[in-house]
Parts: structure tokens; C-alpha cells; sequence
């Protein structure tokens, strides 16, 4: 009985990965670990959601939610340090994609809005690992309630001139990149950067494209109630990945939309997690030619 062809090829495919990276050491393992830190966020979100829709307890999350979760686990603050590590790491790592342009994005309109993303990305990474670090040094206290950073960004915005504005064009950037996420999907596009063979391919395709399709649909979901918050001046209309949550399980087959949009975003983890595994790490040029 012969073996499947794609199993045994990961590793060499993740020691590819690493001999093609032409970023300094350092960076490919801050890389790495960043998208590992950031996998197991949304497989805890994604865990928390199907199993509420399964009745098993469980919950709708956000990333901050899970990491709150973490706090009455076993190792519990031992995790929550090393994903505060993680988070920094990424946080680094989608800087140097913003500002080094490491992926050869270049600066058309359509680059320029793809590194801002990163920019942004990366500052909201940052302070989830603060956050994470409160956490663990802090661990009788869970930091407030997780799920209003939409709300209080709103409602501060409703202060500055223009603060509709500036919401609504927010919300549209989070929905942006919902789209990005599932232009994503298609094709191969989603691994570019993957160091795999066409056998390991075949079985991380659906995974990924899944994962990148249910993230991108929740992101497109985030925005929009950003930008009917701006439309109507009511910060708490704004919300995050918790409230999409909350309001697919209101709807008709509730439990059914919430175990998918569960099972996607554990998807998109894993995705997150491959990436970690098989990306291969580009460097700046100066990185390059030395």
C-alpha cells in the first residue's frame, strides 16, 4: 500500500520555504512566528463560535475576546506571553511589508492601498499583543470589555471635523479588504509566496480558500457596520467580529451561519498557520544584495 505523496513532502516543503527566503534570519523567524500567533487567535475565535452553534458552551468572539478566554485555561499565561511575542513579531513583520515593500508591491494606487492595509494591520497587531501582555501580567483582571473598540473609535471620530466621514471611509477600508481577501480565493493567488509541492497543494487549497472567503465575508460585514454607524451618527451601530457573530446567530438558521462562519474562520487560521509553515520571506533589496 503505497504512501500519500502529499504528507511526507511538508516538511521538506517547509525547509524549502526557509532555504528560498531571502529575508535576514531574523526577520524570517519573526515572520513565521507572527503568522502562527495570528493562526491560533482565529482558530480559538473560530473554536469559540462553532461550539456554540453546537450548544457545547462556547461563545461569539473576537480576537481580544480570545485572548481573555485564554486567562482560565491550563498555561494560560504562559500562552498569552508567548502570543504577545507572536502579535509583536507580526506586527513587525506587516511594517516591513508597509514600509520596505518586502512583497515587490510597488507603488501603484492599487500597492499604495495594500501597503496602507499592512500599515494598519500592523498597529492593530500591536495592540493586541500590548493587550495580550496586560493579560498575562494581569491576570485577575480581563482588561474591560473587549468587544468596544468599534464603539469608542466612532464615537471618538464623531468628535473630529468630518467624524461621519472618516468613519464611513474606515468602514470602507475594513470591507476593502474583505473584497482583497476574496480576490484572494481565486485561483492560486492566495499562495504566490507558498513553497509546496502540487500534491501538498491539492489538500491545502479548499482550507485556504475557505478560510480566505469566510474572513473576507465577516470583514465586509465589520465595515459595513462601521459605515452605518457614520451614515448615522450612532456609535454603538458600530462593531466588530463579536457583533457579526452575535448577528448571524440571530438570524433564521442562526446556529447553522454561526457553525460556518466558525468552522471558516478556524479555516482561516490553519491558513494563517500554513503560512507560517510554507511562505517564503522576502527581504528589503539592501537585505538582498548583501
Amino acid at each position: 500500500m503505497g504512501k500519500d505523496p502529499a504528507f511526507p513532502d511538508v516538511i521538506d516543503d517547509a525547509a524549502r520555504a526557509l532555504r528560498r527566503s531571502r529575508a535576514p534570519a531574523w526577520l524570517v523567524f519573526v515572520a513565521k512566528f507572527g503568522y502562527v500567533a495570528r493562526g491560533l487567535l482565529y482558530l480559538i475565535v473560530g473554536g469559540l463560535a462553532l461550539l456554540r452553534a453546537l450548544g457545547l458552551g462556547g461563545a461569539t468572539a473576537d480576537s481580544r475576546d480570545a485572548l481573555i478566554h485564554l486567562l482560565g485555561s491550563p498555561a494560560g499565561t504562559a500562552t498569552l506571553w508567548l502570543l504577545a511575542a507572536g502579535l509583536i513579531g507580526y506586527a513587525i513583520w506587516r511594517m516591513c511589508q508597509a514600509i520596505l515593500d518586502v512583497d515587490r508591491r510597488g507603488a501603484g494606487w492599487r500597492a499604495a492601498g495594500l501597503r496602507a492595509g499592512f500599515f494598519v494591520s500592523a498597529l492593530s497587531h500591536t495592540g493586541l499583543a500590548i493587550f495580550a501582555a496586560y493579560l498575562a501580567s494581569h491576570p485577575f483582571d480581563s482588561g474591560g470589555d473587549a468587544g468596544q473598540s468599534a464603539k469608542a473609535f466612532a464615537a471618538t471620530a464623531l468628535g473630529w471635523p468630518g467624524g461621519p466621514w472618516w468613519i464611513i471611509a474606515g468602514g470602507c477600508g475594513v470591507a476593502a479588504a474583505g473584497v482583497a481577501h476574496l480576490l484572494a480565493s481565486l485561483g492560486r493567488r492566495y499562495s504566490d509566496r507558498f513553497v509546496v509541492s502540487p500534491a501538498a497543494h491539492r489538500w491545502l487549497a479548499p482550507i485556504c480558500k475557505f478560510g480566505l472567503v469566510s474572513r473576507g465575508l465577516a470583514l465586509i460585514l465589520v465595515g459595513a457596520l462601521l459605515a452605518w454607524a457614520g451614515l448615522t451618527h450612532d456609535p454603538s451601530e458600530a462593531g466588530g467580529l463579536r457583533e457579526v457573530l452575535q448577528h448571524l446567530a440571530r438570524q433564521r438558521f442562526g446556529m447553522v451561519l454561526l457553525g460556518t462562519m466558525g468552522c471558516g474562520l478556524m479555516a482561516f487560521g490553519l491558513y494563517s498557520v500554513f503560512e507560517g509553515w510554507f511562505r517564503r520571506v522576502d527581504g528589503p533589496p539592501m537585505a538582498e544584495a548583501s
